[in-house]
Formats: C-alpha cells, sequence, structure tokens
C-alpha cells in the first residue's frame, strides 16, 4: 500500500511542484510587465514635460531673450546686470525639480549654460565705460555674437534633442 502511495504520489507531487513553480514564473512575469508599463505611463509623460520646460528655460536665458522682458528705458547699466543674474538664478531654481526626470549629464549641461551666461553678460558688461546706460550694455550684448554662453546653450538644446530621441 505504501509503495503504492509512493508510486503514484511522488510523480504527482513533481508534477504539482513544476505546475507551481512554472505559474508563480508566469504570474511574476505578468506583474512586472504591468509594473513597467505603469510607471512608463506615468514618468514618460513626466520627463516629456521635464525635458520642454528645459527647453523652455535655455530659449529664455539666450541674452537676446532675457533683454526683450527688461524695461531698458527705466534701469541703469548696474540693475540690468542685477536682472539679468536674478532672472537666470529664479528660472533655474523655478526649474530644479525637473533635474529628477533629466539625466544627470543634461541638467550639469544645462548648470554650466546658466552659470556661463551670467559669467559671459557680467565679464562684458563690465567692459563698458562708467556711466554706460542699459541701453548701451544692451546693445553690446546684442552686436557680440562670440560669447560662449550662446554655443553651451545650443549645445544644450541638443542634448535635449538626443535624450528625447532614445524615450520617444
Amino acid at each position: 500500500m505504501l509503495k503504492e502511495l509512493m508510486v503514484v504520489g511522488i510523480p504527482a507531487l513533481l508534477v504539482l511542484t513544476v505546475l507551481f513553480l512554472i505559474y508563480n514564473y508566469f504570474l511574476n512575469r505578468h506583474f512586472n510587465f504591468a509594473r513597467t508599463k505603469s510607471t512608463q505611463e506615468i514618468s514618460l509623460p513626466l520627463r516629456l514635460q521635464a525635458y520642454e520646460r528645459m527647453a523652455l528655460f535655455l530659449e529664455r536665458i539666450k541674452p537676446e531673450n532675457l533683454l526683450t522682458r527688461l524695461p531698458l528705458d527705466k534701469i541703469t547699466l548696474a540693475d540690468l546686470q542685477s536682472h539679468i543674474v536674478s532672472d537666470i538664478r529664479n528660472e533655474l531654481h523655478h526649474n530644479a525639480a525637473q533635474q529628477i526626470y533629466v539625466e544627470t549629464e543634461t541638467w550639469k549641461l544645462i548648470e554650466l549654460a546658466a552659470n556661463s551666461t551670467i559669467n559671459d553678460l557680467h565679464n562684458l558688461l563690465q567692459q563698458l565705460p562708467a556711466g554706460s546706460s542699459a541701453k548701451e550694455g544692451s546693445l553690446q550684448i546684442l552686436k557680440n555674437n562670440e560669447l560662449s554662453c550662446k554655443s553651451l546653450i545650443i549645445n544644450c538644446l541638443d542634448k535635449i534633442r538626443e535624450d528625447v530621441k532614445l524615450y520617444f
């Protein structure tokens, strides 16, 4: 009796064990797929939005675009410098949360472009003669096409395009 039970029971136990392992494997695979799909449905739109915001940020800190938002008739050269620095820093701080969704290398390039823009414009405006007006300063910024920040901003925008192509 025991021998018959072992002859039938051991193969049945092996079959049940194999069935359980196969079922468990496919169940885990299904849940992992569902979790990945759910994560992608949530994170991909957030990533795209972050890249859009950072592209907009880079467009806003281009020297020629910074000047359009300032009342050049009513401010001094020192005010112009102050406004430029505060605008760029405020924009960067406002978008700081986007670094969660943007590639680390891209975020570092964005920070570098922002800091380079601040430094380039500060150095350019420091070279103007004492008593220069904000209008003269803005004209000097617009005339100068050799600012390194311009190429950095273009490189950042290219990097954003590359990153977006990887995800979408």
